[in-house]
C-alpha cells in the first residue's frame, strides 16, 4: 500500500512540473551565445533532457517581427545543437510579451497532423 502511495505520489510530480511552462526570456537571449551557454539556460537544460524519440518541441514566441526573428535564431541554435528541425514547431502566442514558451509534446500518430 505504501509503496502505491508513492509511486502515485511520483507520477503525480512528474505530471506536475511537465505542466509548468518553460521560458527563455528576453533578458537571457541578451547575454552572448555559444552552444555550452544556451544548455545553461535552466529552461533549454531541461527540455533537452526531457525530450524523447517521439516528441517534439514547440515554441511559443512574442508576436511581431521581433518575436520571429528571436525564435528563428532560437532554432537555428537548437538544430546547431543536434535537435532536427522536423522535431520543432514554431508558433504565435507565448503566456508572456519576454519570453518563448517551450513545450514538450507528443508528435502525432503517422498519418495524423
Amino acid at each position: 500500500m505504501m509503496l502505491r502511495v508513492l509511486l502515485l505520489a511520483a507520477v503525480w510530480q512528474v505530471q506536475a512540473s511537465a505542466a509548468e511552462p518553460l521560458f527563455v526570456t528576453a533578458v537571457e537571449w541578451a547575454q552572448p551565445r555559444t552552444g555550452a551557454a544556451l544548455l545553461q539556460y535552466p529552461a533549454l537544460a531541461q527540455v533537452m533532457t526531457q525530450l524523447q524519440d517521439g516528441q517534439r518541441l514547440e515554441l511559443h514566441y512574442p508576436g511581431g517581427d521581433e518575436g520571429s526573428l528571436w525564435v528563428r535564431e532560437l532554432q537555428a541554435w537548437l538544430v546547431a545543437l543536434g535537435l532536427s528541425s522536423q522535431r520543432i514547431d514554431l508558433l504565435p502566442g507565448s503566456q508572456r510579451a519576454d519570453a518563448i514558451e517551450l513545450r514538450v509534446v507528443d508528435a502525432p500518430a503517422a498519418g495524423r497532423k
